[in-house]
């Protein structure tokens, strides 16, 4: 786990302040709509796709309401913001 001072100056940390003690599920990606290509993390901005292309991601953890994180910063960040995972 990396240091809590090293944590406050990663650059993946914009605010995302409200994704604070969200319920997160597992899941392959799949568009919010019809038509829509891709999402991206939330904090690293690699792109959700549903098919494998290098440098995208496939699976990982999202909202309610739809808004994805991959699994790296998942694992960076699941101290840091108290996440909650479906069962």
């Amino acid at each position: 786990m990396k240091e809590p001072n090293l944590m406050q100056n990663d650059w993946r940390l914009q605010g995302q302040d409200w994704l604070r003690e969200v319920l997160l599920r597992y899941a392959v990606y799949a568009p919010r709509r019809a038509g829509s290509e891709h999402d991206h993390c939330e904090f690293c901005w690699v792109p959700f796709k549903t098919r494998e292309t290098p440098g995208t991601a496939r699976e990982g953890y999202v909202t309610q309401d739809h808004r994805w994180t991959c699994e790296s910063c998942y694992e960076d960040f699941k101290l840091m913001f108290e996440w909650v995972l479906e069962t």
